[in-house]
């Protein structure tokens, strides 16, 4: 296998590239004919290769082909990420692959991995802010499902909304073991809570708002990132503490 480190980021990138593009943002189109080369000129990947891929040599043909088959967003989301899921397994370096829940394709998500997620969306805003949003959202996702699987939740698996999948995380986490740091926990959630419905009022203004220059677009984006980032953060100190309460109740 080619170098993992670039070929994985890569895979991700090209899927986080195609959620944003069928669920009606802007993204860079160059991009994705270099990606589509890149994977089917790889001998490793070339046979794996996620087939809507293979089958759409442009991101017209593709919105065309998706629009008429999945009616939201929502369901042409979870299409991408199910098209894309086995591949990204399969190429994913050793250690990562199965260790974030079903349809993530991430490796486990600690304070190491979002600032590193969080340090690249903001890196790659100016060029592609639909697509560094989009890189973020997945995290939180992603994170998310990972707690939810640690709190032994089972999330419906035909909602696809984050608002949703994070309101059942904030209220998972808010059932501790013990009455030390509740309040700690419960404050926490309650800045997530904002944080939530700070990005949902910013997207719904971002949509009716006509950016006249990429820089506009790009600071826009950045917000939408550092909100991302915030929850995600918050959500892992809520859990963090909650170990704590674990830990203690187990020596005691």
């Amino acid at each position: 296998m080619s170098d993992t480190s670039k070929v994985y980021p890569r895979a991700v990138y090209l899927r986080n590239l195609l959620v944003a593009h069928v669920t009606g943002r802007n993204v860079n189109e160059s991009d994705y004919h270099k990606l589509r080369q890149y994977f089917m000129g790889l001998p490793e990947t070339s046979e794996i290769v996620p087939k809507m891929v293979i089958e759409h040599a442009d991101l017209p043909g593709l919105w065309h082909s998706m629009r008429y088959n999945y009616a939201s967003h929502e369901d042409r989301k979870a299409y991408v990420v199910e098209q894309f899921q086995i591949f990204l397994d399969k190429i994913a370096p050793q250690g990562e692959q199965g260790s974030a829940s079903v349809g993530s394709a991430y490796p486990l998500i600690d304070e190491e991995k979002l600032h590193a997620v969080w340090s690249s969306a903001s890196e790659l805003v100016l060029k592609s802010p639909d697509v560094a949003v989009q890189q973020m959202k997945s995290l939180v996702e992603n994170l998310c499902y990972q707690l939810l699987k640690n709190l032994k939740v089972v999330p419906d698996p035909q909602e696809h909304d984050l608002s949703v999948i994070a309101t059942l995380t904030e209220r998972s986490l808010l059932l501790s073991p013990g009455k030390k740091h509740y309040l700690v926990i419960k404050q926490l959630i309650t800045g997530c809570g904002g944080t939530l419905a700070s990005i949902d009022s910013f997207i719904v203004d971002r949509a009716h708002v006509n950016y006249q220059h990429s820089d506009d677009a790009g600071s826009a984006g950045l917000i939408l990132i550092n909100l991302y980032g915030s929850l995600a953060s918050m959500l892992l100190a809520a859990w963090r503490v909650r170990e704590l309460l674990q830990e203690g109740s187990m020596q005691r």
